[in-house]
């Protein structure tokens, strides 16, 4: 696979290459899966006519290519690029033509098309971050060297083609469209879009900004674009203001696209979003406002990585970790989500999660090329640097901080920044020298663990070191005390504390017994926080008092922390679980992280033997509770998603066949087609004989690419050796038609911890073939396979053993293997010290 670019090559283009744009005229057949293309690109060069210049490109056919008027046979190809020799470039500017065909991917990535079974219309869009617009025309495809783009598009006349500008020209003759859209304002080529189908179109206004919500037909009756509509323009409201720059595109579109691989894609005007975010029945208030988030993230992207973008890769972290908390942050002061930073509480536990990985990196982290780039979209660059800016804004201000915004898109508007650009902002604004604070948090690896300390009649915060490099940081944060009165927990105070070292002083003459002491109320640093032990009899009886929303999710946040840290028992998680957070009255707390908590608890840190007691009274909890009436229909969502996750037995299966055949039913729980889907694929891995033929009459009611995917999953679930040979072999050489979607699906179902005999034996296939998979595979498959393919039916010393010889065994992995093994290991390390602690 050579589809890489070099930080060391983009470096070395960038000082060769300025003052680049590109002219493209693509044509589209309907029915065709290849595409015509002619792409034009003037560029300053001023590389001394000496070696040669890379242009990447990937391909099928070059069918002529020009320099400088002139026709140029003489150049090497490649499969991701071609390279021109140095001594035909003129010094100064250059004009390079190339005419070309090109097939369309499926993999989610590149110039990706689809095609929707149930009414057979075609869908195309692109989608290249961080190296792949070179695949749909030849490019100097890096952030730094930013270009304006002309398009000029002709194919089917009953198609809408959406670019990151407006038409200026259109004309239709017979059944072709032939659109000319207006010239883009500079850009990096990753942020380059185009979006074609026959899709369904809802259109407003935030002030003078005109937006549309775009989706494919069969799925506009899903559609909520009034609510959509009404996150975009709160949003468009407060950032134009926050950030003191107008929006810098025009118009905004929203593009619900088939198949895509990520949550969403910032596009310059043209944002593209998974096709999950259309929801297709009821769902939680939080699923609700994480999709809000995802489309204000998107937004902030508009000034953070498209305004003002990153020179490279290692710099991920300014485009990621702003959009990342000022997308909550924004929120927090809107109307529709005020309780937004509450959910980024809840998102820091995946930064908590990788940061104590050995495959953690430095906020501002290292990309060597454009693979290792992809490895950085991790709970890092987004979770613990969003994390850290909030860390900030609380020490140098709320005001300082936004100053410190508005000076860098002033200084670097439509350019590429650094680490240090972004320091010099924040310490001219806040009058701090804020490079040590970057020292400190930007450029280190690890999180501190924060304790309660009573000792000799004083009250102390203890500070631990970070795992790996024994670090001791500063944190600026809100610490609260409560005390039992009456069987209530009520606040004595809350203080703002700066921590420094090992020790923080925080009452000099304490003589509180009954207290709990929370640490980071509110969220502002970014550790991981313990309560005292002294404190656990008090939360078994008052948890459920404490008035606060916020110190509750802390409360449970610490705990979650602690049985992960194997420094509380997981019973004793379990327990008060199921009797206080029982009484939890809102229901995202009770969700992310009671319930949600229990399950993973269940499946990874309490010995096999007893998995089953645990989960059955669950189980029965979650039965008992969904049949009250008075339940909301948020409640209600969430018991059918404990029941249905807890079914194990003959008869636990039975009542969801019940359920599923509406021959008994749960209140306000309608049987829908993505709750028949979850249901059959239980039962099919379960070995219910009649699964086969339900899948079968199923995927004939529901035509749809989803009813498809999800009869897939259902099959492969099935506990049969046929059946799973059938479908690893898929997995490795699919079948004309499938797209990565598709197999991931199937990846889904392969795997269940109760199936473990039968799995056991693709132990060996999985490390004797993985490999060749990230070797030849896209990305995002090879990363599906390495993750859903793990053998990781339950944690096992034997595995630990065999996955730490086979990295030890093979020196020159391809990196995002290498991470992904290494991940796997690092988690059954964990799980395994959990286990051994509490077997008893």
């Amino acid at each position: 696979m050579d589809n890489i670019l070099t930080q060391q090559e983009a470096m070395l283009r960038s000082g060769q290459i300025s003052e680049v744009d590109y002219t493209l005229k693509i044509k589209l057949e309907k029915g065709s899966q290849e595409y015509e293309g002619e792409t034009t690109v003037r560029f300053v060069y001023s590389g001394g006519k000496k070696g040669k210049l890379k242009v990447d490109f990937v391909s099928k056919k070059i069918e002529i290519l020009w320099l400088n008027g002139k026709e140029e046979t003489n150049y090497e190809k490649k499969e991701s690029a071609f390279f021109l020799p140095g001594e035909l470039l003129a010094e100064g500017k250059n004009e390079l033509k190339v005419k070309y065909k090109n097939v369309f991917d499926h993999s989610g990535s590149g110039f990706h098309k689809f095609t929707d079974p149930s009414d057979k219309a075609e869908y195309m869009h692109t989608d290249f971050e961080p190296f792949e617009a070179h695949r749909l025309f030849p490019s100097f495809d890096q952030p730094d060297l930013k270009a304006t783009y002309e398009l000029e598009i002709t194919g089917p006349s009953e198609w809408t083609y959406i670019h990151n500008t407006v038409p200026k020209s259109e004309e239709t003759q017979g059944n072709y469209k032939n659109i000319k859209f207006n010239k883009t304002k500079k850009f990096s080529t990753y942020l380059f879009s185009l979006i074609v189908g026959p899709y369904a179109v809802w259109e407003d206004k935030a002030g003078e900004i005109p937006l549309r919500i775009f989706c494919r037909k069969s799925l506009s009756k899903y559609m909520d674009a009034e609510n959509l509509f009404a996150i975009t323009k709160e949003a468009f409201g407060f950032l134009q203001e926050y950030f003191a720059v107008s929006y810098p595109y025009g118009k905004y579109d929203q593009i619900f696209v088939p198949e895509f691989n990520m949550g969403a894609m910032e596009n310059v005007g043209a944002v593209t979003f998974s096709e999950s975010y259309i929801f297709r029945g009821p769902r939680i208030y939080s699923e609700y406002l994480n999709r809000a988030n995802t489309v204000y993230h998107e937004m902030v992207h508009m000034w953070f990585g498209n305004l003002v973008t990153m020179k490279w890769w290692n710099d991920l972290w300014l485009n990621e970790s702003f959009a990342d908390y000022l997308s909550y942050y924004s929120m927090s002061k809107g109307k529709i989500f005020p309780d937004a930073l509450e959910h980024f509480y809840v998102r820091e536990e995946w930064a908590y999660r990788e940061d104590q990985l050995s495959t953690t990196h430095p906020i501002a982290g290292k990309a060597e090329n454009t693979l290792e780039a992809i490895s950085n979209f991790d709970g890092i660059s987004y979770s613990k640097g969003a994390s850290v800016l909030r860390q900030l804004m609380y020490y140098v201000g709320e005001e300082k901080f936004r100053d410190a915004m508005r000076l860098y898109f002033k200084r670097h508007a439509e350019k590429n920044t650094v680490l240090n650009d972004f320091l010099s902002c924040m310490s001219e604004t806040s009058g701090i020298d804020i490079r040590g604070w970057s020292k400190e948090w930007l450029e280190t690896t690890g999180v501190n663990t924060l304790s309660p300390v009573r000792q000799n009649g004083r009250l102390f915060l203890y500070q631990g070191p970070s795992a790996t490099n024994g670090l001791l940081r500063t944190h600026a944060l809100q610490a609260s005390l409560f005390r039992e009165k009456n069987g209530n927990l009520e606040e004595v105070w809350k203080k703002r504390v700066l921590v420094k070292g090992k020790e923080t002083l925080l009452e000099e003459n304490y003589s509180g017994e009954a207290d709990l002491l929370l640490l980071n109320t509110e969220d502002f640093a970014y550790a991981k926080t313990y309560l005292s032990k002294e404190s656990l009899p008090i939360l078994k009886r008052s948890l459920h008092t404490l008035k606060d929303r916020f110190s509750r999710r802390v409360v449970w946040g610490s705990l979650w922390q602690m049985v992960r840290d194997a420094e509380l028992s997981p019973k004793e998680f379990l327990e008060l679980a199921l009797d206080q957070g029982l009484k939890e009255p809102d229901l995202s707390v009770r969700n992310s992280h009671i319930l949600t908590k229990a399950l993973t608890v269940i499946d990874n840190y309490i010995p096999e033997a007893e998995k089953r007691n645990w989960s059955d009274k669950l189980n029965s909890i979650a039965k008992e509770k969904s049949l009250l009436a008075q339940n909301p229909e948020q409640e209600q969502i969430l018991w059918f998603r404990i029941l249905e996750n807890t079914s194990k037995s003959i008869e636990q299966l039975s009542y969801l066949k019940e359920l599923l055949d509406q021959k008994k039913s749960i209140p306000g729980i309608a049987m829908d087609q993505e709750r028949r889907w979850v249901i059959l694929s239980r039962l099919s891995a379960y070995g219910d004989p009649e699964s086969s033929k339900r899948i079968e009459e199923e995927v004939a009611k529901d035509n749809t690419d989803l009813g498809a995917k999800k009869a897939f999953l259902a099959k492969v679930s099935f506990p049969d050796p046929e059946t799973k040979r059938e479908s690893w072999e898929r997995f490795l050489k699919p079948k004309e038609g499938d797209s990565t979607d598709f197999l991931r699906y199937g990846m889904r179902g392969f795997q269940w911890n109760h199936q473990k005999q039968l799995l056991v034996s693709y132990t060996d296939s999985y490390f004797n073939l993985v490999i060749s998979v990230y070797e030849t595979r896209d990305p995002h498959f090879a990363s599906a396979f390495g993750h859903m393919m793990f053998p990781s039916f339950e944690p096992d010393p034997s595995l630990l053993k065999r996955t730490q010889e086979f990295l030890d065994q093979n020196k020159k992995l391809p990196e995002l293997l290498k991470k992904d093994l290494q991940q796997q290991r690092d988690d059954m390390q964990r799980t395994l010290k959990v286990l051994e602690k509490y077997k008893d």
